[in-house]
């Protein structure tokens, strides 16, 4: 549980695309701004805390790199938040064509994430 003083402070806006599929992973807006607001918001915080409150993963290591395969797991993380204010509204479907390529088109692309399960 992220303490009330955490939620009430700003952080970053991330939407993270998943490698594999293509598709939308989440959006840091969908938690009412509470993950990765914790660990100071970077785009790793984002990705390990949005694993474990979607899909349940945990234990996993993230690094951020420069590209995937397209057979690793991982993440591509932009920032949505521009100039103070929301580049794209809040992600509902994260499979909508149109909705990905307003993402990629409006909102830069911040860290390319490496997730490795944990063995």
């Amino acid at each position: 549980m992220v303490p009330d003083e955490t939620r009430n402070r700003t952080m970053a806006r991330y939407i993270l695309i998943d490698n594999a599929s293509g598709y939308i992973f989440g959006d840091t807006a969908d938690f009412s701004g509470v993950i990765a607001q914790a660990n100071g918001g970077s785009p790793i915080d984002a990705a390990r805390e949005m694993d474990e409150a979607v899909i349940g993963e945990h234990g996993r290591t993230y690094e951020e790199v420069n590209s995937l395969a397209s057979n690793e797991t991982g993440y591509h993380v932009y920032r949505a938040d521009v100039g103070g204010s929301d580049a794209v509204v809040t992600v509902w479907d994260g499979q909508d064509q149109d909705t990905i390529n307003a993402v990629i088109a409006s909102c830069p692309l911040v860290a390319t994430i490496r997730c490795i399960s944990a063995a």
